[in-house]
């Protein structure tokens, strides 16, 4: 599901702001090309409730890195832009999440938007049915 939801936020980033920014989502060791968005999971909680059904929290900070460092004017820029774009995501098999708890930070230079994706869910559980029921109904005491 992590996946998921890491290829949807990709997908709107890459809408929003073009080929020009590049995403990345796993580790770069070196050669950072900037403009780009690195996406990193915070944390996937699960809590769970009677019988089958559960709730997801995932936390992901989105890391901006500006194409001229020290330009905080263009951080705010883009962190605004991020509200609006990432307020709902849409994943690969059509279903929509909207980003709850988005706030921002720069720290060193670089813009952290931190936004949650939650959702409800409910896990399949294979059902084992009786074969045949037999019954005798009748009335007590009547004529």
């Amino acid at each position: 599901m992590i996946d998921e939801i890491v290829i949807g936020i990709s997908m709107k980033l890459n809408n929003a702001f073009g080929n020009d920014y590049e995403i990345y989502s796993n580790s770069v060791k070196q050669g950072l090309k900037e403009p780009c968005f690195f996406i990193s999971v915070i944390k996937s909680e699960t809590n769970l409730f009677i019988g089958n059904r559960f709730f997801k929290i995932n936390s992901f900070n989105i890391h901006y890195f500006p194409k001229n460092q020290g330009d905080n004017k263009e951080l705010f820029a883009v962190a605004d832009r991020m509200i609006e774009t990432l307020n709902f995501i849409t994943l690969e098999n059509g279903d929509k999440l909207q980003g709850v708890d988005n706030n921002y930070e720069v720290v060193d230079g670089v813009l952290h938007f931190f936004i949650s994706y939650n959702l409800s869910m409910i896990k399949s559980v294979k059902q084992t049915y009786m074969k045949i029921l037999k019954a005798d109904v009748g009335m007590m005491g009547g004529d």
